[in-house]
């Protein structure tokens, strides 16, 4: 059910889009580079947290949640980039950089990152439908 929802939140601007204003048009780009970013991070988060999580010998069912989490934030990225034209190699190699990214993060302080990413993460895997919102709020303000 999450996954139609998340598509149908995705989908169905775009196929508005031929009778939307410009603005219109501009904020529905906005949100979904936005989200598909989000997505990014997300991915990112939740490898480098499982990984953490592994090293450290927490229990084994947090650390596959937190892989399923990766997972499914991985394929919301790959679908939003499909559906915005990005080449899957430029895809994997912006994931591969980013989850970089975290893992220096990480290395430095992870409880930093936890605190910044942790419960954005969670709420855009379990409820996309209110990040797609704040984002869509935030490129209404920004953009005219």
């Amino acid at each position: 059910m999450k996954k139609l929802t998340i598509i149908l939140i995705i989908l169905f601007p775009l196929t508005l889009l031929a009778n939307e204003s410009v603005k219109e048009k501009k904020i529905a780009k906005y949100v979904m580079e936005n989200i598909q970013k989000d997505y990014v991070n997300c991915y990112s988060f939740y490898k480098v947290a499982a990984e953490s999580f592994k090293k450290a010998g927490k229990e084994k069912t947090l650390i596959e949640s937190l892989e399923k989490s990766a997972d499914v934030a991985l394929k919301y990225n790959y679908d939003l980039g499909e559906i915005m034209g990005f080449n899957p190699e430029v895809m994997a190699q912006m994931t591969k950089d980013k989850v970089n990214d975290f893992v220096n993060l990480a290395n430095k302080d992870f409880s930093s990152l936890a605190k910044k990413y942790g419960l954005e993460c969670k709420n855009l895997v379990e409820n996309p439908e209110q990040r797609t919102n704040y984002w869509e709020n935030k490129g209404k303000k920004i953009i005219k």
